[in-house]
């Protein structure tokens, strides 16, 4: 079979030549050194386990979607929102607005990663309708006293073609990482249209997509940048989306000897209480001695015993085959008494974390006591406090639109940031510790999650277990070292739960099994010796 080839016939390779000559001349070296691309296409490898969720289901925005069959019905409702803002500027020529958009083409093409190809007037008009329909539909994010400065926006859903077009469906493809058009084409866009000065235009379209980021933010917003930074340092909506939830401090935290240096301070601070201190430690020493002690002599009153059952079962008496049945379960015991040594240390350094997060779930984290509590710093804040058993996690606010949205901030992290993917490892965190409906409740009532009245507890559920693991993450540290803490503490809590079970159960009857397994060894070797002198199976043998 013959390979596939991207030409027809030799019209199409003579246009070939012709467009790369063109796209030669046209492009400057330094138009693609000031532009990083910044719009890609999402890989099969994100995409597989819910492809629905990085493809447009409506609305196409940017050069990437626009001319997707399925979505192009769509095209009328865009001109018609464009047409409305060109109105209200009294701007009624698009062709003339594309004219002024003329210089533009370098950029733009530089900004996505696939090659555009589109001839330029396609592209120019493409990126005018879409950037108009967007400033259209972001005007409604505006706060009330500046509302009505200008444009109409969509207050109310809109029907064309019997289709009905909700507002959920628009976000959720706005949001999506193939259809983003950069902000500077925006700015553009809106100082031509509008004919106002940069600066003001600046302040308006950062105030629209900020409040549309924080309106549709799965996460509570640890810092607000000022209108014009959220234009002039974001690529697109989603780019400022995402470094508002992972917040400005994206670099991970690399110093060795950070940890050394908080517990050096410590110990300075200490050294007026040394005595207190020398005190303390010395009753958890006699504490943990005292501890040990008990849990050796339960330890040898279990092992007695458990020999004394080998020996029953090794009496071959056919009387005892029933109760003999029931005796592997109970010496099974004998193989974890070596695993409950009072040598090892409670306090063992777990093993190194692996990639993917293992982590106990939040009813089995209840279970040892672990609570659950909000952090004010978003993502970058998870934390576990050891002393008090509190696990402090980022309010995740859940609704129709979540999903996608958490889905997208993936896989725009890992195209763009693959050298720290944070959000990514928060994404598995979450998914690891979310089991069940119950593990969701629990959240919920230590007021983790809040979900709308239109998202059942069965669907949060569901939204966790069901996002996957897009990508390996890569070099986040301090989260990784907060799930290792959380692994140790329940590791630990459940390990002394069994050492009290013991100490508090076994021990205290340590005179009764001692008192019953006497008796029983002492009836067994009597049977045995009575046996020995008088035929007992000739009393069971069959006649």
């Amino acid at each position: 079979m013959a390979d596939l080839s991207i030409f027809n016939s030799e019209s199409d390779e003579d246009a070939w030549v012709i467009q790369i000559n063109q796209l030669v001349s046209d492009t400057d070296l330094s138009i693609l050194n000031r532009m990083p691309v910044c719009i890609y296409q999402v890989p099969k490898s994100l995409t597989c386990t819910k492809p629905e969720a990085f493809a447009p289901q409506l609305i196409a925005i940017g050069p990437y979607t626009h001319f997707r069959p399925q979505l192009y019905p769509m095209e009328r409702f865009k001109v018609f929102a464009a047409k409305g803002v060109l109105d209200h500027f009294k701007k009624h020529d698009l062709k003339q607005l594309v004219e002024q958009l003329r210089n533009t083409g370098p950029f733009i093409r530089a900004s996505y990663h696939k090659y555009l190809d589109f001839k330029e007037d396609t592209l120019l008009y493409t990126m005018a309708i879409d950037g108009l329909f967007l400033l259209d539909f972001f005007h409604n994010y505006l706060k009330e006293q500046v509302s009505g400065s200008f444009m109409r926006g969509l207050e109310e859903q809109v029907k064309i073609s019997g289709v009905k077009l909700t507002k959920d469906a628009i976000i959720r493809d706005i949001v999506m990482v193939e259809n983003q058009i950069p902000t500077y084409m925006l700015m553009r866009i809106l100082v031509l249209a509008s004919s106002i000065p940069v600066d003001s235009v600046q302040e308006y379209l950062g105030s629209m997509l900020l409040s549309f980021c924080q309106k549709h933010s799965p996460f509570k917003l640890t810092h607000t940048p000022t209108s014009a930074e959220a234009v002039t340092k974001h690529h697109h909506v989603l780019d400022l989306m995402y470094h508002l939830v992972v917040s400005h401090d994206e670099k991970p935290e690399t110093t060795p000897t950070s940890d050394q240096t908080q517990v050096f301070c410590k110990l300075q601070g200490n050294n007026n209480n040394d005595s207190t201190s020398a005190t303390g430690a010395s009753k958890k020493n006699s504490k943990s001695e005292g501890t040990v002690t008990s849990f050796k002599k339960v330890k040898i009153v279990l092992s007695w015993t458990l020999e004394s059952m080998k020996k029953l079962k090794d009496v071959n008496i056919p009387i005892l085959q029933p109760i003999k049945k029931h005796l592997d379960p109970i010496l099974h015991m004998s193989s974890q008494l070596e695993t409950l040594s009072p040598n090892q240390q409670l306090d063992d350094d777990e093993e190194e974390a692996p990639m993917v997060v293992a982590i106990p779930s939040v009813s089995e984290l209840h279970s040892v006591g672990v609570s659950f509590k909000p952090s004010e710093g978003g993502i970058m804040a998870i934390e576990f406090d050891e002393k008090r058993g509190i696990f402090y996690l980022p309010v995740l606010k859940l609704d129709v639109n979540s999903e996608v949205i958490m889905r997208n901030l993936v896989a725009h992290e890992a195209l763009t940031k693959p050298d720290f993917l944070i959000f990514t490892r928060y994404t598995e965190l979450i998914r690891g510790i979310i089991d069940t409906v119950e593990d969701v409740k629990l959240l919920k009532n230590a007021r983790i999650i809040e979900s709308s009245s239109s998202l059942s507890v069965e669907e949060s559920e569901e939204l966790f277990n069901g996002m996957s693991k897009s990508i390996a993450p890569t070099k986040t540290e301090k989260l990784d070292e907060t799930i290792k803490k959380v692994n140790k503490y329940y590791h630990v809590k459940r390990k002394a739960n069994l050492y009290r079970i013991l100490t508090d159960y076994v021990y205290s009857s340590w005179k009764l099994f001692t008192l019953l397994a006497t008796f029983g060894l002492l009836a067994m070797t009597g049977l045995q010796t009575f046996c020995s002198v008088y035929d007992c199976p000739g009393y069971f043998r069959p006649k």
